[in-house]
């Protein structure tokens, strides 16, 4: 039996016990022992991946933007998407029709027979608008003191029909405020029938017939500009006249 002193044996245990501890402080901790913020991808898991593009809204159809149709009725649809709750606004249509001669004319509706102001005079465009009749609003004493606050636009949807085929289909997703007014298409000659285009542009609702009188400026006709006479010319004309 070999013996050891007393001191060799000690040195031995705290060598064994020094083995252990390097060990253990080099052994990969278990993952379930971790707290949840340093185990990896917690965070990307917690919050969401911030990088990724956010997912596009579905398109709710495909516009369209210009047609043919022959003389005869036509429907004009001009809806927005809360159309139907209470304090929702009603959308109206105004048709501007610019003639050969004379200043254009409106008529209020959703309907225009092309047939019926033809016949009349000669149409040389038409210009369907739309704009909100009464204004959006809410009144909530609890949450705005009382204060009538406006409320935010919906977006619009506009379609323009000829019997059983549609002509214009276009879609305002910023909607319009009820200050303003939507030109939403046109309508010209385009040989025996007519050519429906969509337009899609905003204008001020009080500087609206201005403002049409200068989109269609070459539509309207133009006032012969009188030259006023100078008055010595005036003069020397008259003296003339008198003598002879």
């Amino acid at each position: 039996m070999k013996r050891t002193s007393g001191a060799a044996y000690l040195a031995e245990r705290d060598a064994a016990s020094y083995k252990r501890s390097d060990a253990a402080a080099f052994k990969r901790p278990d993952e379930k022992s971790k707290p949840l913020e340093s185990r990896p991808g917690w965070a990307a898991r917690q919050y969401g991946n911030f990088l990724a593009e956010p997912p596009t809204k579905p398109k709710i159809f495909d516009p369209i933007l210009s047609s043919t149709c022959p003389d005869g009725p036509l429907v004009a649809k001009v809806v927005t998407d809360d159309m139907g709750k209470e304090k929702a606004g009603m959308p109206t249509c105004t048709w501007w029709q610019f003639f050969a001669d004379g200043e254009p004319e409106t008529s209020r509706g959703d309907k225009l027979d092309l047939s019926q102001i033809s016949s009349k005079k000669e149409v040389k465009l038409v210009a369907l608008v739309a704009q909100m009749v009464a204004k959006e609003t809410i009144d909530d004493a609890s949450s705005n003191q009382g204060y009538t606050t406006a409320k935010g636009p919906s977006p619009w949807t506009a379609a323009l029909w000829s019997e059983d085929k549609e002509l214009v289909r276009i879609r305002r997703p910023e909607g319009l405020r009820t200050t303003g007014v939507w030109l939403v298409a046109t309508l010209q000659r385009d040989g025996e029938g007519w050519k429906a285009d969509a337009v899609d542009e905003l204008y001020p609702e009080k500087r609206l017939e201005a403002v049409l009188m200068l989109r269609f400026k070459d539509f309207v006709k133009k006032e012969e500009e009188v030259v006023e006479e100078d008055p010595m010319a005036a003069t020397r004309r008259m003296l003339e006249e008198a003598m002879a």
